[in-house]
Parts: structure tokens; sequence; C-alpha cells
């Protein structure tokens, strides 16, 4: 049985921008064996480095907190944030005064304070992002530092909101990194136990559950290795790439 392979990028694929060779050797090799390998991450598809996109050449890509699948060249599934949810998102930024970025699956923008995307791409109001970016569609916001109670409880009624200890992500409601396996699972005829899911941190526990395979990088959080089935070596040595020998290579040899 072939397996599908899910994996985290920064921390798990990536470290310091760079993807160590002994991963892209293990991903090239679980390809050409069969099984299908994803980028699963809470990245929309704007934000997702290309270099990483090249390097791993991946069997298709989980972006957005699920709200983006697919598989083989082709778009799966794709689903936006509404203007109602767009708007809350920013009157939550506005009134405790967070820089927030706006991740979308061709555009991006960042609100109340300049990110690493740039001043290009910095908006001021809801207004202008409507205007310059009328068609925009985005996959989930971010914002650049956690959320309190109180905010977090004036966002749940219109996201899935993640805190982390230094940001909080909002997906859209019903969607998440697993809920992306699950339909791929769903596409191929793939039983759950058939996947292995690999991560590092906090913000990968729902795929590590959801997968028949939990991976965690041995550079991963504590209480995330906790719930793994397999800890890796660390993500600068080729922690995916070592996984994939271990776990799917050797026996299959």
């Amino acid at each position: 049985m072939k397996y599908l392979i899910f994996l985290d990028i920064d921390g798990t694929i990536i470290s310091d921008g760079k993807i160590h060779p002994r991963t892209i050797d293990g991903i090239r090799k679980a390809q050409e064996r069969g099984h299908m390998v994803f980028i699963n991450t809470g990245r929309s598809m704007d934000v997702i480095q290309k270099s990483v996109l090249e390097a791993a050449n991946p069997s298709g890509i989980v972006a957005g907190l699920g709200a983006y699948i697919s598989a083989c060249g082709k778009i799966l599934f794709s689903v936006c944030a509404s203007r109602e949810q767009i708007a809350k998102a920013m009157e939550i930024a506005d009134k405790y005064d967070i820089t927030m970025l706006l991740e979308g699956e061709k555009d991006s923008v960042s609100y109340n304070g300049e990110t690493y995307l740039g001043k290009e791409r910095e908006i001021f109001s809801e207004a202008e992002l409507w205007e310059r970016y009328p068609g925009i569609r985005i996959s989930k916001m971010t914002y650049r530092r956690p959320l309190s109670p109180e905010a977090t409880a004036e966002l749940e009624p219109y996201f899935e909101v993640f805190n982390h200890p230094t940001y909080s992500e909002m997906g859209l409601k019903g969607y998440s990194k697993a809920t992306g396996m699950d339909f791929l699972c769903k596409k191929y005829g793939i039983d759950k136990a058939h996947t292995i899911a690999m991560g590092d941190s906090d913000n990968d526990m729902l795929m590590l559950r959801a997968a028949g395979t939990a991976v965690v990088m041995g550079n991963g959080q504590p209480d995330v290795k906790k719930i793994a089935d397999f800890v890796s070596i660390d993500c600068t040595d080729g922690g995916v790439g070592y996984a994939i020998e271990k776990l799917i290579l050797e026996k299959e040899d």
C-alpha cells in the first residue's frame, strides 16, 4: 500500500530558509516508489517560499490551514474568507493595535504595520484593500503577536483561532491541516493508517493527530514530541529524509 506523506514547512522541511539534501533525497525516493508527498502548511500559497517548492517538488500542497488543496498541478479545492470575516479581523487589529497579515492565494497584504512583505504591500484601510486588490482571495490571517483571551473570544465565531507563543493564526471555520489530509485520503482512497504527518510545533498538532503515523522533528517542541509515534533527527540534519528512510524506504528494501 502506498502512503500519503504530509510535511510542515518551517522547522520541518526548512531551517534558516534551507532544505537539507537528505530531506530532498528522501522526498524524491518516496515519490519514485509511488508514494505521494504533500506540503501541509499554515502559510497561504502566496507566502510559501518559491525556493521551497522548487527544491521539494511535492506531489501537491495543502495551504492556508486547509483552505487550498492541489495535487499533480491541479487545484482540487479552494475557499476564501468573506468580506465580513476580513472586516472583523481588521476591526480586531485596530482595537488591540496589532499588525496583521492577510494571506492570499496570489496576493497578500499587511495591515496596521509593515511585515516581511514590504511597504509596497502595506494597506491602511479595508476600502484600500478592495480598491487595490478587488479579486483577492484570502486563505487565512495572521496577527503578529499572540491574542488576548478577550480578542480570541471575539474572533472565534468567525474563525478557527490558533494562538502560538509569538503569533496567532485565524483559519477559516471548518478547515485545518487535518481536513486537508482527510480530503486527500478520500480523493485517493487511502486509509488513515497509510498516512504519515511530520511537524515540529504546536500548530502541527491537529495534523499529527489525524495521521496514521505522527513524526516530530528532533528540534520539535517537547509537548509535540509527546504525541509522536516516531521522533526523527533535527530538521537541520535532514529530519524529514531520515524519517522517510526509516519508516518507508528501509522497510521496502
